[in-house]
């Protein structure tokens, strides 16, 4: 089944991880943390299909909000809970969506995020961050 824009509003709790998802989180710029809080986190997302390969993207988590759009293919901004702005394109490739950041931290860190609908309730995410590789699972609530 190709990717499911729109099934992948709602809300969403990581329910497993790699061993080294804290680490995968510290190299993304987020705090590592106590690994158990990691596993609290609700995502609220909304998704809506613009037509023409375009979407937008609102997302709600500890108490941040963020918001984008993106068209398939083309290289565009995106702005982040924290703020920050990097440049990022969207592709599907098979069953997946797949975020490629050439340049996630402004010193030439490469970052691919792919997500994957294993079921109408599961997500999973898998993070390639340079070398370093790991994945979440989420459960839609």
């Amino acid at each position: 089944m190709p990717f499911d824009f729109e099934g992948s509003s709602g809300t969403w709790k990581v329910i497993k991880t790699s061993d080294n998802y804290p680490q995968v989180m510290q190299k993304l710029g987020m705090s590592a943390g106590d690994p158990e809080k990691l596993m609290q986190i609700e995502v609220w997302a909304e998704v809506k299909d613009l037509g023409d390969n375009k979407y937008s993207f609102k997302s709600k988590m500890m108490g941040l909000e963020m918001g984008n759009t993106f068209k398939l293919g083309e290289e565009c901004e995106e702005t982040d809970f924290a703020g920050n702005k990097r440049r990022v394109t969207f592709t599907v490739e098979g069953d997946d969506l797949v975020a490629v950041y050439p340049n996630y931290d402004g010193q030439g860190l490469q970052v691919q995020q792919t997500r994957t609908r294993t079921d109408q309730n599961t997500m999973r995410m898998t993070f390639k961050i340079g070398e370093l590789e790991g994945w979440n699972e989420a459960q839609k609530m």
